[in-house]
């Protein structure tokens, strides 16, 4: 899957450490913070007390609103637009920043990576982590599904149903046609992943979607967002 693939690299050395514009109402200005280099660990709101899910969202966005093409992202953009203390993270050639609340043991993570041996997964992205699947996302769904798609539709961006994924529901066991006296294996079935693409010219934003909560209906039914990824 290719949403894997963005960002799995990275990803699983971060949990070692365990319009023309956006809309006015989804971004603030960033404010200016000094760069950080050492090793990646999570911090937490007593820390940096601005740097919220939804503040670090619109950054994010920020900074995808920024690149006119893809070959405009690099660090010392991702450092210019998003005004991140970014850390390095040698094991995967890539740098992040990682945020923890643990009364509700999400983690919300930034992370560019560039592995020159492999220049084609170059990609920046934004993920919500919880060790508990079953976990409620309101505490990181303050932007949420809609949001994002909003503020990427005022940029102009188009959202890509062709680039849609789908899997396939294991097929059920082979049956005998009683008419024919045949077995017959019935035809599969499709699922179509959580998985979001837009696109601006040579940028790409994919969005995994994920439900907030398992209940009530309301919150099964509210979308928020599992990772946000340009590639």
């Amino acid at each position: 899957m290719i949403a894997r693939k963005l960002i799995l690299p990275m990803l699983a050395a971060l949990m070692l450490g365990a319009c023309a514009q956006v809309p006015p109402t989804l971004l603030k200005e960033a404010a200016p913070m000094t760069m950080s280099a050492g090793t990646y660990r999570p911090h937490t709101l007593d820390e940096y007390p601005e740097l919220t899910p939804d503040e670090i969202g619109r950054r994010m966005l920020k900074l995808i609103d920024s690149l006119k093409s893809f070959d405009e992202l690099s660090l010392e953009r991702v450092r210019e637009v998003t005004r991140l203390p970014l850390y390095d993270i040698p094991e995967t050639t890539s740098h992040g920043f990682g945020m923890h609340l643990p009364a509700s043991g999400w983690r919300y993570v930034f992370a560019y990576y560039n592995n020159p041996k492999s220049p084609d997964l170059k990609n920046i992205s934004y993920n919500f982590i919880n060790k508990n699947e079953a976990a409620d996302m309101a505490p990181v769904c303050t932007m949420d599904y809609d949001a994002y798609v909003t503020a990427l539709k005022g940029m102009g961006f188009q959202e890509r149903e062709d680039m849609a994924q789908y899997e396939t529901y294991p097929t059920l066991p082979p049956r005998l046609n009683e008419r024919t006296g045949l077995l017959e294996t019935p035809p599969p079935k499709f699922r179509r992943l959580p998985v979001y693409f837009f696109t601006r010219k040579s940028v790409v934003v994919q969005i995994t979607r994920w439900r907030e909560a398992d209940a009530p209906d309301e919150k099964l039914r509210h979308a928020c967002v599992q990772s946000i990824a340009v590639r």
